[in-house]
């Protein structure tokens, strides 16, 4: 008897197997247009064979995307390594809907760009928020070094060489801070500007001894100390009691009374490529079996950081002309 698999090839096993072979040879590719819903637009998809005797369907654009002369919109972020860059390329691509954000955080503070950020008002219709431009505010290689040293006890050595390697950045006082500190001057009027009445201020405060890049080379190249300790007896004579004081004064080698400064003044960018900013520093010493140790401790670094992040966004709003929010743009 002859095979019956043989003489009937095309006949097949099972249900299922028929509706698949019945869907292959007869359904087609097909592009079915969707209506949008609340007036929408409408939509396109393409049907085809699931493989599996069904159907199955699958989005336009995959398909027509490898033909396409330009892409459907812009996106991506663009990563700026300086403020005017950023500025320049906001200028560039903005529109009425552009918002600026800034991520005020004094580890990584960025200012980020949605160019294509939802317009104003809440009947708008939404955009994709996915054009962008991105700065990160890189700290400069001065405000580093000296936060390096903030705060920490160096000895001579170590004291001279790092002042060697960062003279550059000491300024010399305002005249308005010397002539107060020398009796024989002619007498200053007041500073006008707001910054230069918080200096004289502080430095009031503090009783400043303000010096300049000279003076602390001095300081540096080698200081000699002597202690010289003298006891004084105080009677009451009242009460009859008696007190022990210890006095103790720092002399040069010369044994002269040491003059040692206890502020000076940096100016330095915070951040890469920006501004210079006037940073106030006391200077402290101490005298220990013989040896000194120095300590350099910036006025109100965090301040001074803060400020120079605000002018920065300041800058970038007035200059590109777009709004400004302290925060993260919606992911």
């Amino acid at each position: 008897m002859p095979d019956t698999e043989t003489q009937r090839p095309d006949r097949p096993d099972t249900v299922a197997d028929a509706v698949a072979r019945i869907v292959r040879d007869h359904i087609r590719p097909e592009v079915v247009t969707v209506k949008g819903q609340k007036g929408g637009p409408d939509t396109e998809v393409l049907v085809l064979p699931d493989g599996h005797g069904g159907l199955k369907a699958h989005p336009v654009k995959p398909f027509l995307d490898p033909y396409r002369d330009k892409p459907e919109r812009r996106q991506g972020t663009a990563r700026l390594t300086d403020l005017d860059s950023l500025i320049g390329h906001v200028t560039r691509f903005k529109d009425a809907g552009s918002a600026l954000f800034a991520i005020d955080n004094r580890g990584a503070a960025a200012i980020v760009a949605v160019i294509d950020y939802h317009p104003e008002g809440a009947e708008s219709d939404p955009r994709f928020g996915t054009h962008r431009a991105r700065y990160d505010f890189p700290l400069s290689d001065e405000w580093k070094a000296w936060r390096g040293v903030d705060g920490q006890a160096l000895d001579q050595i170590d004291f001279a060489e790092f002042l060697e390697d960062r003279i550059v950045d000491v300024m010399a006082p305002p005249q308005f801070l010397t002539a107060r500190a020398d009796p024989n001057a002619p007498k200053e009027e007041e500073p006008d500007e707001d910054a230069d009445k918080r200096l004289l201020d502080l430095v009031s405060k503090i009783g400043g001894k303000v010096c300049g890049p000279s003076r602390l080379m001095e300081l540096a190249k080698g200081l000699r100390i002597h202690d010289q300790q003298t006891v004084k007896e105080v009677v009451n004579t009242t009460t009859g009691e008696v007190q022990i004081q210890f006095e103790t004064e720092h002399r040069d080698s010369e044994g002269k009374p040491i003059q040692v400064p206890n502020l000076f003044l940096l100016a330095i960018p915070v951040f890469h490529n920006g501004p210079l900013y006037r940073v106030p520093v006391r200077l402290r010493y101490r005298l220990r079996a013989g040896r000194i140790t120095w300590s350099l401790q910036m006025h109100r670094p965090d301040l001074v950081q803060d400020h120079a992040f605000d002018e920065a966004c300041k800058r970038a709003a007035g200059e590109t002309g777009l709004p400004l929010y302290f925060g993260q743009p919606e992911e």
